[in-house]
């Protein structure tokens, strides 16, 4: 067994106490003294963090995107700003009340380009000379994609279009002053709902061009196929590389998009992939001569490693670069010399940076990038490369919101521009996070975990145990800032996270161990996970806690079906039924056939087995069920049969719903993150044998 110990804050102001008791003399008791601030809900609307870095092609300029918790509004602001590397000095471009994002600067570095939003939609210039903002065209339903021509001419972006969708049924002509019932709602897609976003309307995405000094966008897309916002210029400005799923079958299959040559002189398009398999992020070399582009072989498997490929620029000659490193790519960027790539990719929880060549020789560059939501802990990070490749990105710390670094040449150390997301938490003592090993006895499988610490911990005192699951199946957790296990250390427990098999950044072997078997063994890494921190000897047994979201929400309601080791559980927007889950979700064409290789009534057998509703029958610890009211990724009616459930069968159990909010409870406003923190605790604690011992004593 290996540890790693990552150090945490260490600043000292206020006052916390909390006291637990125990039957077992050695029980924790934390006093932390009037030397001791610990993280508290309050906190939570003061953070704030740094995102989307965009360093301009002489790197000289860096515009991000500042994320800041607002505690009047409940939102988490946007605002762009502008970082002068030559001055230091900063100053806000736009945003706030009038959101603004997606920055992109022009080639000659002296103006970007960004979408702001609100009230009148706009497409947007900054010049560097003048330092004013300046419209260049109304975008009615959005950009995506935003991109400057080569040339630095011409802006593209993609923007939905609208169709007709079905009407209803004509009925008798409605008297003047009459107050009829809405019309009905008709459709006839399989994906007609998307979690976040709501009913999705008739329509398809389209690319248009537009000058850069201003003026119309010409719409150079228009049939019903749409394109999406995947794209790339050619060298010469005179076409676009574009990704896109052209089949007719689209709304009963998963995507299968290729890549296209789109000709902006006369509309035509020339195919430049053809394979069963997602082509995306198409990438032209700065000289023109070769292709990247991001996709996989698809064989159905849960999941695929995305892997990096090299053609020539029309699409010939194509080979993955990338296989051997048996990691996901998330992002590639072309040096300014076309002889290598910088990549990205998760590995071991940490969100990587590296130079690639074209014959997929890898050097390491950086491991510290550090995602900018507040929420549990999930690995990822966002960069940007400069034309003498120079780098941007958000950098971070287990204690520590991400600021924008910068490298200079791939091998410095970073430099951190920004301060104010550590101002954000000044004087804050988190809970110290430390790797931890272990082995899966049933059958030799090396797992990975993080513990962290209450911010007083003290080694020779018992302390309750929080067990947290991430969601996916297919993601991962890592050494990464996280409010709210945060908030959970610094009442008192010890949380363990982990990424059991399935998890990815391990390899495709790893991740497919739950192919077609999922819950499954899963479930013996993180039992053996709680056995390697009970072996330390400062876990009180009696008082373990288990919860988790989404897959976590699976997991979790797998384990109490398994044991009664834990005192209370939080099971979070759960998978219960995996038949109603399938059929309900807003992406039932992709969970069958990925997830089961076959429809619910095709083997009914195989979707009850791996069902937690099918152990509930055994379940006697005390369950908190949550769920957003507006989720359709795990839809309400998952957690309301599993509550259902329980309370026939007259188990302790709480139903929560987080009213009008979707999948993503936490990230989606601040006092949500709270709500599910302080209703999972509430829980926790109204079910701790000490505290119980402690009432039924007074």
């Amino acid at each position: 067994m290996s540890n790693r110990i990552i150090a945490g804050s260490s600043l000292i102001l206020c006052a916390f106490s909390a006291s637990f008791a125990s039957a077992d003399d050695r029980t924790m008791t934390s006093h932390a003294t009037d030397e001791l601030r610990v993280f508290t809900p309050a906190d939570v609307f003061d953070l704030a963090s740094a995102s989307q870095p965009q360093i301009s092609p002489d790197g000289r300029f860096i515009v991000y995107t500042r994320r800041e918790n607002d505690i009047q509004t409940d939102q988490t602001l946007a605002t762009l700003w502008l970082f002068d590397r030559d001055t230091g000095e900063e100053r806000r471009i736009a945003g706030g009340e009038t959101p603004a994002a997606s920055p992109r600067w022009a080639p000659d570095s002296q103006a970007f380009a960004y979408v702001q939003s609100g009230e009148a939609p706009a497409l947007m210039r900054f010049d560097i000379e003048t330092g004013v903002s300046t419209r260049v065209t109304g975008i009615g339903f959005g950009a995506n994609g935003l991109t400057w021509s080569p040339d630095g001419q011409r802006l593209a972006f993609a923007s939905f279009v609208p169709a007709a969708g079905l009407a209803p049924q004509a009925l008798p002509e409605r008297p003047d002053g009459a107050d009829w019932a809405a019309p009905a709602q008709i459709d006839d897609r399989i994906v007609f709902r998307i979690d976040g976003v709501g009913p999705l309307p008739r329509g398809r995405n389209q690319i248009f061009i537009v000058s850069a000094e201003g003026g119309t966008a010409l719409q150079v897309t228009e049939d019903a196929y749409g394109a999406s916002a995947d794209f790339t210029w050619s060298a010469d400005s005179r076409s676009l590389i574009v990704s896109v799923d052209r089949r007719l079958d689209t709304d009963t299959s998963v995507s299968d998009t290729e890549l296209y040559r789109l000709d902006l002189d006369d509309g035509s398009l020339s195919a430049l992939t053809d394979r069963r398999g997602p082509d995306n992020a198409p990438r032209l070399s700065p000289d023109g001569q070769n292709l990247a582009w991001l996709g996989y072989d698809d064989r159905r498997m849960g999941y695929h490693n995305t892997e990096l490929y090299i053609g020539k620029a029309d699409g010939t000659d194509a080979r993955s670069i990338s296989a051997d490193l048996d990691r996901a790519i998330t992002q590639a960027r072309w040096s300014e010399d076309s002889e290598h790539l910088f990549i990205s990719y998760i590995d071991h929880g940490r969100t990587h940076l590296a130079q690639i060549d074209l014959d997929g020789q890898i050097i390491p560059v950086r491991d510290d990038l550090m995602p900018d939501v507040f929420g549990r802990p999930y690995s990822s990070g966002s960069w940007s490369v400069s034309a003498s490749n120079q780098l941007a990105y958000t950098w971070g710390d287990v204690s520590h919101p991400s600021e924008i670094a910068v490298l200079d040449t791939p091998l410095d150390e970073p430099q951190i521009l920004t301060d104010f997301a550590r101002k954000s938490v000044a004087g804050i003592t988190f809970g110290r996070v430390e790797q931890m090993d272990w082995t899966t006895p049933v059958d030799g499988l090396e797992a990975e975990g993080w513990i962290i610490y209450p911010p007083d911990f003290d080694p020779d005192q018992l302390y309750p145990m929080i067990l947290e699951i991430h969601g996916g199946p297919f993601s991962s957790y890592g050494p990464v800032f996280t409010g709210e296990l945060q908030l959970m250390a610094a009442r008192g427990y010890v949380v363990l996270y982990t990424n059991p098999r399935g998890s990815t950044g391990y390899g495709y072997e790893f991740a497919n161990e739950i192919h077609h078997n999922y819950p499954g063994q899963d479930y013996d890494d993180l039992i053996a996970g709680v056995d390697a921190l009970i072996d330390r000897g400062f876990i009180d047994e009696d008082r373990l806690f288990v919860t988790g979201g989404s897959g976590g929400g699976v997991l979790t309601a797998w384990i109490i079906g398994n044991t009664d080791r834990f005192a209370a559980a939080g099971v979070i927007k759960p998978v219960i039924n995996w038949s109603s889950f399938v059929l309900h979700s807003d992406l039932p064409n992709f969970f069958y056939r990925y997830w089961f290789g076959e429809a619910p009534w095709e083997n009914p057998d195989e979707y009850w087995r791996r069902s937690p509703l099918s152990l509930v029958g055994n379940v006697d610890t005390p369950t908190l069920m949550m769920v957003g009211g507006a989720d359709s990724r795990t839809p309400r009616s998952e957690t309301e049969q599993y509550y259902s459930a329980l309370q026939l069968r007259n188990v302790p159990t709480r139903l929560v719903v987080i009213p009008d909010t979707p999948h993503g409870i936490a990230n989606s406003r601040p006092s949500r993150l709270l709500t599910k923190v302080e209703e999972i605790l509430h829980w926790f604690e109204t079910h701790d044998p000490a505290r119980v011992d402690e009432t039924d004593v007074e």
